[in-house]
């Protein structure tokens, strides 16, 4: 629709220009240069000027066109600063992306009445070139007006449309220079910062190559930044934790930060000391990862006070627990076999010490656990549980303690079966926990329900009590150490706050979670989740282009170690907890080959790979044995028998697996040979003597042994000299390099040529046993 504004005196009309659909971003944008009412720029005039002597008009304006006016940034020929935007030329050219042009204005409906027509200055053509920024929003323009009527030709418009760019690229000079002096007080800022941080911060390519290297890093590990700018990070690692690294830098490739991982760094002095370490991605602007930040803390200080405090309080457990045993037990003795033929108040007192030195001892028992789970060192003892099982015996043991307060236990909802992987000591422990605060905290008379559910994809087990409920002041912090509702609840409960803390610490070392509901008045639910067993622990989908293997170890976390391990190999991998789990995963997949940990329990490694030697299709399925022991130091017997290919051991050295897989990858099938002999009688002998060990292929002559090669992979190459059409050594350029090659001939190939075979053989001089076994000796994977 055409709008028509009444302007001055009300008798002139005229067409309005419309806003732009995108006006209020525009604006934005126009704002945003920070350009608006700013004194006259030199940079500016300039191109006016140009302007001006190249289209040979009387004025060139550059006009930016704000919500009610245009403002003139420079200007040739017109006094006046800015007009109002409603009878402006330019509010109509910021509508199209091309140079808007009128060629005569007085006889354009548009705006043959516009008083910038009718009146000075006296406009009959206009000629306006869009100031496009690079996010596409038309700001102003740079036009050029005539007193006549007139046309540009096209290198005048051509002209018209550089010189725009030219005002555009200044606009916006403007504000890269703003962003630009911003960036240099924020890299100011940040410098200062990382230089007189007390942390080591440095930063690092995804090869680990030290880019950044600030004063407190070489205060710490004594090397300068010059040292360390374009050197690896390696020499920073200790010897035994080669393998640290690369799987840091495969995490920080998948995008993870890793904060507060406390390990070992090597000084240039060789000293090693314990370090936390924080690492962040760096991302280029397209969201790239492109290296790594890193925070190195030196935490021998806190390391040592942490040991003397352990140290402390394990020697001074210990030291009260030798003492209060005899205490506990003359106790003990006492009430229970004398106490009827005392005074009460003697028998009263004596009952109060029994008690409170019960007490005393599980206060104790709570700081060593405790203190256990700080230092790390709490072992679980992992097996396949039974948590309904576990739940009745916890009921059968806390009975007792039920009756004292007169509180029944009661199992109220439970599976057929609740199956978890599980250390069985800690268990009941979390149980007696849980169930002994809930006897507490209910009154007589009550009942403390205990209940085992299924729920997404493990198991929930609750106890719930009827008492008082938790204050909601104190949900917060209801798992913190020596945490209580109120102080008065250790006297008249008993407890040494530590309980729900332990039990929280022992369930995430299960790899579950622990939770509470609670209503003051109406009591209190707490309640925790373990996922359920599983035998087949983590199975990845295979890309047709990467090796697949499979990982047989129990541990979860050495699992995760050993498949970094690979993937940053390029296999990837699926691991089994136990040989079951193992075994079901060779029948129904196809792997390259096994890594398989041969020192636990959970895992018969001898069992499950006499087993693969027994079937067919996975007879020459590869197996590299992984242990905390030596090969020489094991238990394991009869290796080659069981042809191991490799026995690596943890921590896993990257070089000595890439060695291992590049063997295994070459070697995960049925040997294959091929050969070369044109005496159908040797033919007929030799492949009678190897059918059970390799697939059996002959070629009578060159051209035909060549074709094989072309079309097909071999591992062995038996090979007679003299041939039809040629020379059998002839064929060596045409093997890969993995493949053995043995001579077996009637003549020698002489020194010069042995350097390049396997082992050389003449026909005359050897028996069958011995040229079978050469041949076995050849191709047996572990024997290469």
């Amino acid at each position: 629709m055409r709008k028509y504004i009444d302007h001055s005196d009300g008798c002139i009309l005229m067409l309005k220009a419309p806003f732009p659909a995108n006006e209020a971003a525009r604006l934005r944008a126009l704002r945003a240069l920070e350009i608006l009412d700013t004194p006259a720029e030199d940079r500016f005039d300039r191109l006016t000027r140009i302007a001006q002597h190249i289209l040979q008009v009387p004025i060139v304006l550059i006009s930016l066109v704000d919500a009610e006016r245009q403002w003139f940034k420079a200007r040739r020929g017109l006094d006046a600063s800015e007009t109002p935007r409603d009878i402006s030329f330019c509010g109509h050219a910021i509508l199209g992306a091309e140079i808007f042009v009128v060629p005569d204005a007085a006889a354009d409906e548009r705006f043959f009445d516009n008083p910038l027509v009718t009146q000075a200055p006296d406009i009959r053509f206009y000629a306006g070139a869009p100031l496009t920024l690079s996010d596409g929003m038309r700001v102003g323009t740079l036009c050029a007006i005539d007193r006549q009527p007139r046309q540009l030709d096209e290198r005048q418009l051509a002209s018209l449309r550089d010189l725009a760019q030219c005002v555009t690229d200044e606009l916006e000079l403007n504000t890269r220079l703003r962003r630009l002096r911003e960036l240099s007080l924020i890299q100011a800022r940040y410098a200062a910062i990382i230089e007189s941080s007390e942390d080591a911060i440095m930063s690092k390519t995804l090869d680990g190559i030290v880019t950044s290297w600030n004063q407190a890093a070489e205060r710490m590990f004594g090397y300068s930044e010059h040292e360390m700018l374009g050197n690896s990070m390696g020499r920073l690692i200790p010897q035994d934790l080669n393998n640290e690294e690369p799987q840091i830098l495969a995490r920080i490739r998948r995008g993870e930060r890793i904060e507060h991982f406390e390990t070992t760094r090597r000084r240039k002095s060789g000293d090693v000391f314990p370090v936390s370490v924080t690492i962040s991605p760096i991302r280029d602007g397209s969201g790239a990862i492109v290296g790594a930040s890193k925070i190195v803390r030196d935490i021998s200080e806190r390391k040592v006070a942490e040991r003397m405090k352990s140290e402390f309080v394990s020697t001074v457990s210990h030291e009260l627990r030798t003492p209060l045993t005899s205490i506990r037990g003359a106790l003990g003795l006492v009430v229970g076999k004398f106490s009827a033929d005392l005074p009460d108040k003697v028998r009263q007192l004596l009952e109060t010490a029994n008690r409170n030195s019960e007490r005393l001892t599980l206060l104790i028992n709570d700081i060593l656990d405790m203190e256990k789970i700080k230092s790390g060192q709490m072992h679980l003892d992992f097996k396949k549980l039974d948590l309904v099982v576990l739940a009745k015996q916890a009921i059968v043991a806390n009975e007792g303690y039920g009756q004292q307060h007169g509180v029944s236990l009661k199992l109220i909802e439970m599976p057929r079966s609740a199956m978890v992987r599980a250390d069985e000591l800690r268990m009941m422990q979390i149980f007696a926990n849980l169930i002994s605060n809930a006897v507490k905290f209910s009154p007589k008379g009550a009942s403390v329900e205990v209940a085992v559910r299924p729920q997404d994809g493990g198991f929930r087990v609750s106890v719930r009590d009827s008492g008082s409920g938790i204050p909601k002041a104190f949900h917060s912090r209801i798992f913190q150490r020596f945490a209580q509702a109120d102080s008065s609840d250790s006297r008249e409960k008993g407890g040494t706050g530590l309980g729900l803390s332990i039990t929280q610490a022992i369930i995430d070392k299960h790899g579950g979670a622990i939770d509470f509901v609670s209503e003051e008045g109406v009591g209190s639910e707490f309640f925790f989740l373990l996922p359920e067993w599983q035998d087949e622990v983590a199975v990845k989908r295979a890309s047709r282009d990467q090796p697949h293997m499979l990982i047989c170890e129990p541990d979860h976390e050495n699992a995760l170690v050993l498949s970094e391990l690979l993937a940053g190999e390029g296999v990837t991998s699926d691991w089994a907890a136990t040989t079951a789990a193992a075994v079901e995963l060779l029948r129904t997949k196809q792997y390259r080959g096994v890594l398989l940990d041969v020192g636990q329990p959970e895992i018969d490694g001898l069992s499950l790979i006499q087993r693969l030697r027994d079937n067919e299709a996975t007879r020459y399925l590869p197996v590299i044995a992984v242990s905390w022991w030596k090969r020489e130091d094991s238990d394991v017997r009869d290796v080659q028998g069981l042809s191991i290919l490799d026995w690596l051991q943890k921590p896993v050295d990257r070089q000595k697996l890439r060695k291992a897989l590049t063997q295994a990858l070459l070697t995960d099938h049925r040997p294959r040979i091929l050969h070369v002999e044109d005496d159908l009688d040797v033919v007929q002998v030799t492949k009678a003597l190897l059918e059970e060990d390799a697939d059996y292929t002959y070629a009578a002559t060159l051209a035909a042994a060549r074709s094989e090669l072309a079309h097909g992979r071999f591992d062995l190459l038996l090979l007679d000299l003299t041939l039809p059409d040629g020379f059998g050594l002839e064929l060596l350029s045409a093997i890969s390099p993995e493949t053995q090659v043995i001579v077996f001939s009637g003549q020698d190939p002489g020194a010069a040529l042995k350097r390049h075979l396997t082992v050389s053989l003449t026909k005359a001089t050897t028996s069958n046993e011995r040229l079978l076994a050469t041949i076995r000796e050849a191709i047996t994977p572990s024997r290469k």
